[in-house]
């Protein structure tokens, strides 16, 4: 199990919102791409299981998803469907499952049966939707955005606006706490004016090599030392999440940088 490391973050609720009647656990997940701990990822759904969450929210890039290869779906659902026998699971695309989206004729029907597969397993998908979910005594409302891809390119970012957040999700709800599931959080400053009061990001692999005092060291746009690379951030109150992942692509890279799930206990 010294593998897969556990990262945990106590998240007080705003003062306005009913308080759970105990802390409420999630553990966020993201960026698998395929990745396999122990025999059928044994390793990884016991790591899981010992957190004891109430919700579990994957942030995206289950899979690879590259021109020219094929696209195995088959370990990233297996994963889901394991977790959902235990508790409610939430998910958004990542970049890669994304793009299978977007070029279907280049992915031959690998959108529609990841979307086919998630139905039938009872896990909820969320493309620029919102689940309302009342738990322990409090209301969360869980938006997954799906950002274009165009906001994905390599040497140099296309700005994002909270106008384009809301254009995709409308307004945040009233009276529940807002819990944003955005891939990419290099757009933390508009998610949080958008009024996410928790936003979980991934994408960032942690940086994929780490240092001491400096954080990690390149962002796959090929950007250095990214400011959201793995951590706990806050801005105009509002929390932003952004989990190291579990594996890797292309540049299968991780130094001082453990594969990791993220538990958060909201209070």
């Amino acid at each position: 199990m010294s593998r897969i490391k556990v990262r945990r973050y106590q998240i007080a609720m705003r003062g306005d919102m009913p308080r759970p009647t105990r802390p409420l656990r999630i553990v966020m997940i993201g960026d698998l791409h395929n990745r396999i701990f122990g025999e059928a990822n044994n390793e990884l759904v016991t790591a899981i299981g010992k957190q004891v969450p109430d919700l579990v929210l994957s942030v995206g890039d289950l899979t690879v998803g590259k021109p020219g290869k094929e696209t195995n779906l088959d370990v990233g659902l297996s994963l889901l469907k394991r977790l959902s026998c235990e508790c409610p699971v939430y998910c958004i695309h990542g970049n890669h499952e994304f793009r299978t989206k977007c070029y279907p004729q280049t992915y031959p029907g690998v959108y529609l049966k990841l979307i086919r597969e998630l139905h039938r397993a009872g896990i909820h998908l969320l493309e620029d939707e919102c689940a309302k979910v009342d738990l322990l005594g409090t209301r969360l409302a869980i938006h997954g955005f799906e950002l274009p891809m165009e906001y994905y390119r390599r040497f140099g970012t296309k700005p994002l606006t909270a106008n384009v957040v809301r254009e995709h999700l409308g307004e945040p709800v009233e009276g529940h706490y807002n819990i944003l599931l955005a891939h990419n959080p290099l757009f933390f400053d508009s998610y949080a004016l958008w009024g996410a009061d928790l936003t979980v990001s991934g994408h960032l692999h942690g940086g994929l090599v780490r240092l001491p005092f400096l954080g990690g060291v390149i962002s796959p746009q090929i950007q250095l030392f990214p400011k959201y690379d793995c951590g706990l951030f806050q801005k105009y109150g509002h929390k932003l999440v952004v989990t190291a992942g579990l594996g890797s692509h292309s540049f299968a890279l991780r130094l001082n940088n453990p594969a990791e799930i993220t538990v958060l206990e909201l209070r």
